[in-house]
């Protein structure tokens, strides 16, 4: 999984310090480790800890990896939070619109003329409609609209 050096393990009288290890379970407040390929321990004790250990997280070195994000996950959970602020700005700017696009339609016949009185462009008025439910007039520049297929 993910590689972690590990500051300080204490079992018994014996003590670890800086040591590199494998990340391979996340608990509340400590991590499981395999220690297999580590320089640290001996083989026998490799044997008698069955490869596995379990440390404190704030014995870990790397915070990242022990806070539940991997070093793969980390550039698509930056994207994600991104794109998240995003949608909702572009979803508070759509609510502002919503309430022009709403009197626009009452007053006027056609799409084109929404969208000019709005300022936006059709498949914007179009978008803002169906999401907060606004009914818009059926002709579109003095022409039935042509149902989507």
């Amino acid at each position: 999984m993910t590689q972690v050096t590990v500051r300080l393990y204490k079992q018994g009288n014996k003590m670890w310090r800086d040591f590199k290890a494998e990340l391979i379970k996340r608990y509340e407040s400590s991590v499981m480790v395999d220690i297999s390929k580590s320089e640290a321990f001996s083989k026998i004790e490799k044997q008698e800890f069955n490869n596995l250990i379990v440390v404190k997280k704030k014995s870990i070195v790397e915070k990242r990896s022990v806070a539940g994000v991997d070093d793969s996950d980390i550039l698509k959970t930056s994207v994600n939070n991104g794109l998240t602020k995003i949608s909702k700005k572009r979803k508070e700017a759509r609510a502002k619109y919503a309430r022009g696009i709403a009197e626009a339609a009452s007053q006027c016949d056609t799409l084109i003329d929404i969208a000019k009185r709005v300022g936006k462009s059709t498949s914007f008025v179009k978008r803002v409609a169906s999401e907060f439910e606004i009914k818009l007039p059926r002709r579109n520049n003095g022409h039935e609209e042509v149902v989507s297929r």
